[in-house]
């Protein structure tokens, strides 16, 4: 998997450089031949070289740089093509301004306007959560409304930390949110930015901040060699995480809460169900890869995260293709199954296309009548 995923990330970043290059070549038709030249030297050289240390394992911040350059390479040339459809277009249309003002200052100008404005939008929809409603009548008596909170793949550590975790500390106070849900990728890998920064202080306030608690499960991000130290981390500051196993939360649901599938001791959904169901059924699993089974099972709702509505367009639309439910609500069979953006983000701080989110998930009992 991990050599599919470079070779994917080598050919993209071979294939975004070159119509950077070309974009460039085209925008600054002054620079000559060897200009030209070298500047695709310049950009196959540098984001190569970062590839390369990627690949090498060359610390995990690398990783990210290599990320960070690829995307920001994608937003260059998303402004470059703007540019020239903008540029077909005033010269179809608005030839005597296509002359004289843009041809010689708009074509070197508007490319970095359009690339800035994706880069702010970019990061403004990573670190500013959007909070979405969402009402739901169980299958099964409920005794009482109650009101629920899903945030998913926060990958807390380098880049997303305390201030996130007291923003969503807020958004689940004011909407008097009971219960916390967290279907995997609390932690981005390993806690060691977690600790370095004290974010359990923030993380007990958030515990503290909902009658019911907070309740987690791992996913792929907190396994990958890490599971006992991102579990304890988070038991310490009092979420309690569910590693394929059902509890009951104050005599009104049932929350059940599976292993991300890279642990190879994942049991089926259906041994985790209660033997007896009289209450609503949350289930917690990560990767919404199985809905279709899922479904096919006495549960209410099935909350998951994992693929950040594809985080930087046009990835929305490949998640989408290979999910049931890549995103948002849809009911299936007799089940609600959720499937959220997340809260944080993965590898860099960009989100397009997509937005960080916290659902609101309103439990309504069924009518007497």
């Amino acid at each position: 998997m991990r050599v599919i995923f470079l070779a994917i990330t080598f050919v993209l970043l071979q294939i975004i450089t070159y119509g950077v290059v070309c974009g460039l070549q085209w925008q600054f038709d002054g620079l000559g031949d060897l200009g030209k030249r070298w500047l695709a030297i310049g950009l196959f050289g540098f984001g190569n070289t970062l590839l390369a240390l990627a690949m090498m394992g060359f610390t995990k911040v690398g990783f990210r740089l290599l990320m960070a350059w690829q995307t920001l390479l994608w937003f260059f040339l998303m402004a470059i093509l703007a540019t020239v459809l903008l540029n077909t277009i005033f010269s179809q249309f608005f030839g005597k301004f296509y002359i004289s003002v843009y041809q010689d200052l708009g074509i070197k100008i508007l490319p970095m306007v359009i690339f800035l404005f994706i880069t702010i939008k970019a990061v403004y929809n990573a670190y500013t959560p959007v909070v979405r409603y969402l009402q739901i009548t169980p299958n099964q008596a409920l005794s009482k409304p109650t009101k629920i909170a899903l945030v998913a793949d926060l990958h807390l550590g380098f880049l997303v930390g305390k201030r996130q975790l007291n923003k969503l500390v807020k958004i689940v106070q004011a909407n008097k949110a009971e219960l916390l849900l967290i279907p995997g990728d609390v932690l981005d890998d390993d806690t060691v930015y977690y600790e370095r920064e004290n974010m359990h202080v923030a993380m007990t306030k958030l515990v503290e901040s909902l009658p019911l608690g907070v309740y987690a499960t791992l996913g792929n991000h907190d396994v990958f060699g890490h599971e006992h130290q991102i579990t304890t981390a988070l038991q310490q500051a009092g979420v309690k995480t569910l590693l394929d196993e059902t509890v009951r939360v104050d005599e009104r649901l049932y929350l059940v809460g599976r292993l991300d599938d890279l642990a190879k001791t994942r049991k089926p959904t259906a041994e985790l169900l209660p033997k007896v169901i009289d209450k609503p059924v949350v289930l917690l699993d990560h990767r919404p890869g199985q809905i279709d089974e899922n479904v096919k099972l006495p549960i209410d709702l099935q909350v998951s995260g994992h693929t950040h509505n594809g985080q930087i367009f046009p990835a929305n639309f490949i998640v989408k293709y290979l999910n049931t439910v890549a995103y948002g609500h849809k009911r299936i069979n007799n089940t609600d199954v959720l499937v959220t953006s997340g809260y944080g983000f993965w590898g860099m701080p960009f989100r397009l296309g997509s937005q960080s989110e916290v659902w609101i998930i309103d439990l309504q009992p069924k009518s007497a009548f």
